[in-house]
């Protein structure tokens, strides 16, 4: 399994200006020019406010106290009842648990807790092995951890996705470990993650995204990392008491 599987956002002042004169009904007035349209990147704090909208708000995101979640994993050579199993467990924002199973055998489980972090019940020394399994848990929950860590945030400007726009969100982990939301400016949504960390590098694509309790979840993540293509597929989701969970290293 891959590593891969691993205060609100300032409103702007708004200046008062004296109403502009109408026009005559037959020339209406035109429409307002979008900055972004124009070449000229919106503010971060506006972009954000957007995801943070979009997402069920900051207040819903950091509410948020544990989340279990589980479905199948698709490579697109298994059949659907082959498909390995996982189950990932989160109570934000250091505790994680991620396990993958076939035929109700345990094939791997990573776990973080608090500063450890754990594969297979044996705890993980290697600092990129361990800031991995750390990236993971914040990719797990996205819009919340760029919430939480907002101040620590660095705009790496625009670029494009295929036909959209998105704004390059940097999360630093250490000099040499990251995370990088890419965010569509239009919608606000999470299209995209890069996780890089010592030269290693995994992509998750973010699809079908769903309410559970007021806050939008992925229901579908293509990862593409050195191990090639796989999809995590979604079958459900709760939000939960973090005390329901159980964070065991095996």
């Amino acid at each position: 399994m891959s590593r891969a599987f691993l205060a609100p956002a300032l409103a702007a002042a708004l200046a008062l200006a004296p109403p502009a004169p109408a026009l005559p009904a037959e020339h209406p007035a035109p429409p307002r020019a979008d900055p972004a349209r124009r070449g000229a990147p919106a503010p971060l704090a506006r972009v954000l406010a957007r995801t943070f909208h979009a997402y069920g708000g900051v207040d819903a995101l950091l509410a948020v106290q544990g989340v279990r979640l589980e479905g199948t994993v698709a490579d697109g050579a298994a059949a659907p009842g082959s498909r390995p199993r996982f189950e990932r467990l989160l109570a934000p924002p250091d505790r994680y648990r991620c396990a993958l199973s076939l035929a109700g055998v345990d094939r791997e489980t990573l776990v973080l807790d608090g500063g450890r972090a754990f594969r297979d019940g044996a705890e993980v020394t290697g600092l990129a092995r361990a800031d991995s399994i750390r990236l993971e848990a914040t990719r797990a929950f996205l819009p919340a951890a760029l919430a939480r860590q907002r101040a620590a945030l660095v705009d790496r400007g625009e670029a494009r996705r295929g036909d959209r726009r998105v704004r390059l969100v940097e999360l630093p982990l250490r000099p040499d470990a990251s995370l990088t939301a890419e965010i569509d400016v239009v919608s606000g949504r999470i299209l995209r993650a890069v996780s890089r960390v010592a030269g290693w590098q995994a992509a998750v694509s973010f699809r079908r995204l769903r309410e559970v309790g007021g806050v939008l979840f992925p229901f579908a993540e293509d990862v593409e990392g050195a191990e090639g293509r796989r999809t995590f597929e979604v079958e459900r989701i709760e939000i939960v008491p973090a005390s329901t969970l159980r964070f065991d290293q095996q």
